[in-house]
């Protein structure tokens, strides 16, 4: 078959295909050769539904690329460059407007047009043809083919679209001064606008095809690099203002941007920045770019977004309408019909697909009977799993109340991760309201791991903590394992908690051995709202010192700035969030760098879908997603994984578990494959030892105290001084006065001093002795080398005994249902308004010169003119 398809790869070829879905349809083109460096010329991709809505084109254009590459040039050179980079093709796609039809019917007849002006070389935009045109086909098409089975020939087909008519030009004659004159046929009508596309434009500034001679010059020269991308977002901006055009952001990945003109209607301009090949910085990908611009220039509307949320409660209100009156589901053409007769309002098609679409979701969220499949789906997911935890509890009067899960492996995944596990809840969001209940750790990849979760009515109050605990504990008894340290008085795991009054009770009871520290982000937030921002800022400092004079000196500069800030972080057991508890109590756990219960946090928000839908649903979408992959370069690692499980909690329950489930076995095994075959130290913290490694070269070691086990090591400090500082290292037990050593299981620049010159290791033998266990890839591998079996729900069947939970339509207690506009908190140390100019509170800069202005105007109008202006 290879050889057969090997033409392929010795000529120039064109791809064009073409497909529908729901009432929408895409056409792909593309122009490929294999004798030329870059194999595909154009890749263009048209679709009616959204030019955001990519999935399926670039589903096409990846079948296509793997067809290529394993039949047409199979054994060439370019063989090897497609099966390395698996998206070459769809990063070189460059998604056109199209015609859009307004009914859910004519796809087909649209998809087919495009493909005809393709092959007669017409360009493609969203006025070549319209709905009429394809209208006036289809009614041509039933009748010709009616009589005469061989109509549709492309002559008679043509002729319904304006772009395909041949001009016609007769025999020339002679007017009346003896010139040459031709004859032409009747002018074609101009395509018109789509409805939507005129509400927002002007169509007498409509330009055709014009180039952007401002962008040309701009990046004229072949060579220009950017080093950032914050330095192509200066030349950016530039541009725009220079021009006066418009761009919007259409793509971003990584170092890669592609930007859209937005300045004009369905405008053809289209540029693309990218890393450049195999070398560092950012270039301008001329392949990729339309530098042409068309359609009319876009004016905006007043009052858009609020004209925008009225308009889709309108659609909202209509889709329910139809569904009322009609026994079929609603679709987008009841809902455009809809708008017409009872609101006299002109909706677009599109408007209408989304919100049919929208309301069917809602519909699946809201379904009570999702309740009764919860307590099937945990023991069937018990079944397949054999070792695992999953139950559902009902009350007496068959109501739900909790659903726990915990893997069968999860005991043993413990084993593999730093000793630190974080505690949280979160509220659900759907109508059904819960609390999603998680307990993470954090492997040495920087990855978020949920051991465990769960589903209760119950808000966070100490009845529902104390529940989860228990059966946690019940669930992964290694959570009480004795720590390796001889002289540490706790267990091994350390819990990290937001000082929630309910979960701190509930771990004393149920871990009373286990050290609980507290998270030093939610006392910064504390000290922020109630005490200014600028106070705050000492809070981080406090937590992240390792030095004892440096938290006296930060200690005693905010009581003098604020005693009621000081009073507040005094009260609380440094020993609890401070780093510098290290050098006051040795027998203290290491936490790892952990000084936030903010994984927690973020595992809740990667699970957002799951929290606004069933309970079902909660449990399979956590356990899709197990092991999130989000990784952390900073202390508060909350920020970089915030969105990691937020569409798990806006389902309903059902939906939420079922996805949970499925993302964390997916998770695992992806993270099989990426670290197999892989040895030594993780790449982060190989990075934070070799950079700590060469930083060691000018100290000093010498041999301290009476035992041969301690070592003293002199620095020298920066800034030029000539004074050195003392510090002491124990390598038995890897602990430094810096204390940097036992805070994170890695050797500090002492320790590494020590290895270098006392002990004559290399840097390989300091990672393979020195370094925790648990930042080793072989560490890696065994935490992922299980995996559990998900459930297919759909072939469980309602247990018709289990009812909705009680008090579902209560808020439960924790956060405010909205957002609300607070005091000026943040700035509570300062009066709330001061003039910039004149320096006096009460009014800004802008009403103090207005203010000065009135009072000139009225002296020179007299004494007795009074000002009525409003400031």
């Amino acid at each position: 078959m290879r050889g057969g398809l090997k033409a392929y790869a010795r000529s120039e070829f064109r791809y064009i295909s073409a497909a529908c879905h729901q009432g929408h349809y895409f056409v792909v083109d593309v122009t490929f050769d294999s004798r030329q460096p870059a194999i595909f010329q154009q890749v263009n991709v048209y679709d009616s539904l959204s030019i955001t809505s990519r999935r399926r084109a670039t589903a096409v254009l990846g079948r296509l690329q793997r067809f290529l590459s394993g039949f047409c040039f199979h054994g060439l050179d370019h063989n090897l460059l497609l099966l390395e980079k698996q998206d070459y093709i769809v990063q070189r796609a460059v998604f056109r407007n199209c015609p859009k039809q307004n009914n859910s019917h004519d796809c087909g007849l649209f998809a087919i047009a495009v493909i005809w002006h393709l092959l007669e070389g017409k360009e493609i935009h969203s006025s070549v043809f319209t709905q009429d045109h394809i209208g006036a086909l289809r009614e041509a098409l039933y009748r010709g083919l009616s009589s005469n089975a061989e109509w549709a020939t492309l002559e008679n087909v043509s002729s319904f679209f304006p772009a395909l008519l041949p001009p016609v030009r007769n025999e020339p004659s002679l007017d009346q001064d003896g010139a040459l004159k031709y004859e032409t046929g009747p002018e074609v009508e101009e395509p018109k606008e789509d409805e939507e596309v005129v509400a927002k434009t002007h169509p007498e500034n409509f330009i055709h095809d014009v180039e952007d001679e401002i962008f040309e010059r701009k990046f004229s020269e072949p060579s220009q690099v950017f080093q950032t991308v914050e330095e192509l977002m200066v030349v950016i901006n530039d541009y725009q203002e220079t021009s006066g055009n418009s761009l919007a952001i259409r793509r971003s990945r990584g170092s890669s941007r592609a930007f859209a003109c937005i300045s004009h209607a369905n405008c053809s301009f289209r540029v693309a920045f990218g890393p450049k090949a195999q070398q560092e910085g950012i270039i301008l990908k001329r392949g990729n770019c339309n530098l042409r611009h068309s359609g009319a220039a876009v004016t905006a509307a007043k009052d858009g977004r609020c004209l925008k949320k009225r308009s889709k409660e309108v659609i909202k209100e209509l889709a329910n309408d139809v569904a009322l009156h009609k026994h079929a589901p609603p679709t987008a053409n009841d809902v455009l019909k809809a708008g017409v007769h009872k609101k006299k309002t002109l909706l677009s098609y599109k408007q209408s697909y989304r919100g049919v679409n929208a309301r069917n979701e809602s519909k699946i969220i809201s379904d009570p009977m999702s309740f009764q499949l919860v307590g099937l789906y945990v023991e069937a997911f018990a079944q397949r799993n054999p070792g695992s935890t999953a139950f559902m509890e009902r009350r007496s009067d068959n109501r739900i109340q909790r659903v726990f899960v915990c893997p069968s492996f999860a005991n043993d995944v413990l084993m593999c991760v730093r000793p630190v596990i974080s505690i949280d809840g979160a509220h659900m969001r759907s109508e059904w309201k819960g609390t999603l209940y998680l307990a993470t750790v954090k492997s040495a990849g920087d990855d978020l791991y949920p051991v465990a979760f769960a589903i209760p009515v119950d808000g966070e109050d100490f009845q529902g903590w104390l529940w989860f605990l228990q059966y946690l504990k019940a669930s992964a008894p290694n959570l009480i394992a004795e720590h390796f340290r001889r002289e540490c008085s706790y267990k091994l795991f350390t819990f990290m908690s937001d000082r929630c009054k309910g979960l701190t009770t509930a771990l004393g009871n149920v871990f009373p051995a286990n050290y609980n520290c507290y998270c030093a982000v939610h006392i910064r937030r504390n000290v922020e709202s109630n005490h200014g921002k600028k106070f705050a800022s000492m809070v981080t400092a406090l937590s992240e010192t390792t030095s004892l004079p440096e938290k006296r000196a930060l200690l005693t500069q905010l009581q003098q700035k604020s005693p009621g800030a000081y009073k507040y972080v005094t009260d609380i057991n440094a020993n609890r969030w401070m780093d510098s508890a290290w050098l006051e109590d040795e027998k203290l756990p290491p936490r790892y760098g952990f000084r936030n219960s903010n994984i927690s946090e973020s595992a809740n928000n990667m699970f957002y879908d799951a929290r606004n839908g069933n309970w079902l649903d909660a449990i399979d979408g956590i356990l899709i997603k197990l092991p999130p992959r989000y990784k952390f370069r900073n202390s508060n690692i909350s920020e970089s994984a915030n969105n990691m499980f937020y569409d798990a909690r806006n389902g309903n329950w059902l939906d939420a578990i079922d996805g949970i489930l499925i993302k964390m076995s997916l998770r695992i095994t992806k993270s099989q494959s990426e670290y197999e075959g892989k040895d030594g130290v993780v790449d982060n913290i190989l990075g934070l030892a070799t950079k700590r490694w060469e930083n060691c070269v000018g100290c000093r070691v010498y041999a301290s105290g009476n035992d041969s086990e301690t070592y003293s090591v002199y620095q020298k400090l920066g800034g030029g001084l000539e004074e050195e500082a003392l510090l002491k290292v124990r390598l038995v037990d890897c602990v430094c006065d810096c204390g940097k050593w036992q805070a994170i299981g890695v050797p500090c620049m002492h320790g590494m001093a020590y290895s270098r010159h006392q002990m004559k290791w290399r840097l390989e033998d300091v990672l393979d002795q020195a370094v925790d266990e648990y930042y080793k890839y072989r560490t890696q591998r065994e935490l992922y080398r299980r995996n559990f079996v998900p459930v297919w729900r759909h072939l469980l069947e309602p247990d018709m005994m289990t009812l909705l939970p009680d008090g579902a339509a209560r808020r439960m207690p924790g956060r405010q249902k909205t957002v609300r506009l607070r005091k000026n908190s943040r700035y509570a140390h300062e009066p709330p308004t001061i003039c910039s100019r004149c320096h006096q509170p009460g009014h800004n800069v802008r009403t103090c010169v207005r203010r000065e202005a009135v009072k000139k105007r009225n002296a020179g109008n007299g004494a007795a003119t009074i000002s009525h202006s409003v400031l």
